[in-house]
């Protein structure tokens, strides 16, 4: 029984090396959060496509407008 604890998957002592693909995870992400958080925003999920994905594209472009300006920030200091 003890081999058995032995070879469980631990995900935080050790994670999947995901680490060259973090970048692309995002866009799942984004889109996930948009369309969760517009399912419960709206009245009229006729509308929830559109709207998510105007969300999310929202998301991903303030996200990179804030980057810019780290990135800035930080080559300036």
């Amino acid at each position: 029984m003890m081999w058995m604890t032995m070879l469980a998957y631990r995900p935080f002592l050790d994670p999947i090396p995901l680490d060259r693909y973090w970048l692309f995870l995002l866009l799942p992400l984004v889109l996930g959060v948009a369309v969760v958080y517009k399912a419960i925003k709206l009245d009229d999920l006729n509308e929830l496509p559109r709207q998510a994905l105007w969300l999310a594209g929202q998301i991903v472009v303030y996200m990179a407008l804030a980057a810019a300006i780290l990135w800035v920030i930080t080559e300036l200091a």
